[in-house]
């Protein structure tokens, strides 16, 4: 294992700070360089009535919805419902357990795989209300109209690209084979504005971990004129203990 080969963590701010500890613990080199900046909006969270769905993206839509309100009881009647495990244990904070709804651990954290849990719990269509970020997949809000359901977005949050600065750069497309964690499409996104900025590429050798087969094709399409061997891709849940060994395993690969 090359321990000076960099790991490169792209959450946003704040989200990898125990993570980078850990790796850094067992003698990785970790560089925190969010390609995300969140930023709250001043969006009233709406009524509950009895029936109501309310689905969470992702954990910065859980906090941006609880964070700052008084605390009071969950409604009854109404179901909350996480795109993934790490959604779904922030909502444990807020929720009781017997009303939200999630994939299994073991499934992939997406929209897909959220609609057939909720097709499982066999709730009759109403209300869903989509908490989430200025924009997004509108993937499973068509799935659920088709199904008679009546959806709300919310947007809680805006992303927007933070522009890496050139050493920041230099280290993703230098030499040494970084391994990337990624965690969204549009922190790809962002990644690539930052190189293209700096007039730089994606580096001719890359080890990625994530959490999504969606990220796993665009980082293909990217990759798709390269020699075979120059993407290595790693699927992760998104838990920190899960994570920490797929990048500890991608960095060894190396």
């Amino acid at each position: 294992m090359d321990l000076s080969a960099p790991v490169v963590l792209t959450r946003p701010e704040g989200r990898n700070t125990s993570l980078a500890c850990a790796l850094r613990a067992a003698g990785l080199t970790v560089i925190e360089a969010p390609a995300l900046a969140i930023e709250r909006l001043d969006t009233a969270v709406p009524v509950l009535q009895d029936g109501d769905l309310c689905i969470f993206v992702s954990r910065q839509a859980v906090d941006a919805c609880f964070d700052g309100r008084a605390a009071v009881p969950w409604p009854a009647g109404v179901r909350a419902a996480a795109v993934g495990a790490a959604t779904a244990q922030a909502l444990r904070d807020h929720v009781p357990p017997d009303s939200i709804l999630a994939p299994h651990e073991d499934a992939s954290p997406d929209s897909e795989s959220l609609l057939a849990v909720i097709e499982a719990a066999h709730l009759p269509p109403g209300c869903a209300h989509v908490f989430r970020g200025q924009r997004g997949r509108d993937w499973l809000a068509q799935a659920l109209q088709a199904r008679g359901w009546q959806v709300a977005f919310h947007a809680l949050y805006r992303r927007s690209p933070v522009i890496w600065d050139r050493a920041t750069c230099d280290v993703l497309a230098g030499p040494a084979v970084c391994t990337l964690l990624l965690t969204s499409p549009e922190a790809i996104d962002a990644v690539d504005d930052s190189l293209r900025r700096q007039g730089l590429g994606w580096p001719s050798v890359l080890r990625v971990v994530t959490l999504h087969e969606r990220i796993v094709r665009r980082l293909q399409c990217l990759y798709a004129d390269r020699p075979a061997g120059a993407l290595a891709v790693r699927l992760s849940a998104p838990d920190e203990a899960a994570l920490f060994q797929a990048i500890l395993a991608s960095a060894r690969s190396a």
